[in-house]
């Protein structure tokens, strides 16, 4: 779905020199709501914006707030349906974009939230600044070659600098990462309830995210038909990040995993009175986990499967991404005392790789990173703080208590 831009008011005729000075005058040359839908059409070639919408509603989200400060008219109906008015929008010039950084500074906004709002609307120049415009008089082109050149200076404003800087790669400076000793201890923690649809669901989720690194979003679309048995190992075929389906390697224990759960999951089914001909008949059934199904479900308290329909289940669908991020937070802190994010489950496997001696090109295939040096500068060596230690060298004469 395409914002809705409303229409721009019509220009009879192209202003006059001593109306230079209207901050609205780059209107009657350039066209916002075109340039709009240049930001939107790219966004759609992007890989995997047919099945994903974040990076849509993202750009539209970013838009909407540069446009609103620049003094244009935005409302907001949900998801990607915008209305823009743009007849008072002045001109996107660098000043304008320097002013617009500094807001978001005293608006709390972060330096990476920032930088993301400034990649849509460095977009949204580009495509201002090549669009095709017409001159009527030299003094018409002069003007829009200043109006092109502040789009150009306003787009290579830099991005703010990081609120903290450090030279240890993004694994250690966001998120968590759990030791070997923690991971066992989380896993253990399963034990009691083994037996239990839950604890088997949960137990196979965890040491698949921890094991194959893949990220909530994917695990939340797996189904049987994504797992195949290869030459080595069981192999994953999952759409992950920019629809990039590369195989992930999984051990014989998360499959088994897996499909004890899967198991005991449509065993339930067959007991139950959910798959009974007046569910079926009525589109009410639940149906069984097999081939394209996406392999976790959301499970009741108490151990039941919900019935399709109930608070809008699908089983076509499973279990949402942030269901699995809600269901880590509250597993991890009754495990550990602190809890972790789904996305720590893919850190702890980068970590203990790394720690475990596997070489780079291993890492980045479990990862499915693009190349080496993302993983590089993702994971980085590890480093051992003690080894810099003055003590470790000299001797310090440090008085003590008698």
């Amino acid at each position: 779905m395409l914002a809705v831009i409303a229409p721009q008011e019509q220009i009879i005729s192209l202003p006059q020199r001593e109306s230079n000075y209207d901050p609205y005058l780059w209107l009657s040359y350039f066209d916002p709501s075109a340039a709009l839908i240049s930001v939107q059409n790219h966004v759609e070639t992007l890989p995997g914006s047919r099945h994903e919408r974040h990076t849509m509603r993202a750009y539209l989200s970013s838009l909407a707030d540069f446009c609103r400060y620049c003094g244009a008219h935005v409302v907001h109906y949900g998801d990607e349906s915008y209305n823009f008015v743009f007849s008072r929008m002045v001109m996107p010039a660098k000043p304008v974009m320097q002013e617009y950084i500094a807001d978001c500074k005293r608006r709390g906004l972060s330096s990476n939230t920032i930088t993301r709002y400034l990649a849509a609307v460095r977009h949204f120049l580009h495509a201002l600044d090549e669009q095709p415009v017409i001159p009527h008089s030299g003094a018409d082109f002069m003007f829009i070659m200043e109006v092109q050149r502040q789009f150009r200076l306003a787009a290579a404003v830099k991005n703010p600098s990081p609120d903290r800087t450090s030279n240890r790669p993004a694994l250690e400076q966001y998120g968590h990462r759990l030791t070997l000793k923690q991971v066992n201890q989380l896993l253990e923690s399963f034990q009691p309830e083994i037996h239990t649809i839950t604890g088997k669901r949960d137990l196979a989720l965890f040491y698949l995210g921890i094991t194959s690194g893949l990220r909530a979003a994917e695990i939340a679309r797996l189904t049987l038909d994504s797992i195949t048995q290869g030459d080595d190992c069981y192999e994953i075929r999952v759409r992950g990040k920019r629809s990039n389906h590369d195989p992930v390697g999984i051990d014989s224990t998360a499959y088994a995993l897996i499909q004890s759960y899967v198991t005991a999951f449509n065993t339930r089914l067959a007991e139950s009175d959910f798959c009974s001909p007046r569910h079926e008949r009525e589109g009410l059934g639940v149906r069984v986990i097999s081939g394209p199904v996406p392999i976790f479900q959301p499970i009741l308290r108490g151990d039941h499967i919900p019935p399709v329909g109930l608070h809008n289940y699908d089983p076509a669908l499973g279990i949402s991404a942030r269901a699995i991020l809600k269901m880590v937070e509250r597993r991890s802190f009754a495990a550990l005392g602190s809890s972790i994010t789904a996305h720590d489950m893919r850190r702890t496997c980068a970590y203990l790789m790394r720690q475990s001696g596997f070489e780079w090109d291993q890492i980045r295939a479990q990862l499915r990173h693009r190349s080496i040096g993302t993983t590089e500068k993702y994971v980085g060596q590890a480093q051992d703080l003690s080894s810099a230690l003055l003590s470790k060298r000299i001797a310090l004469l440090v008085p003590q208590e008698s």
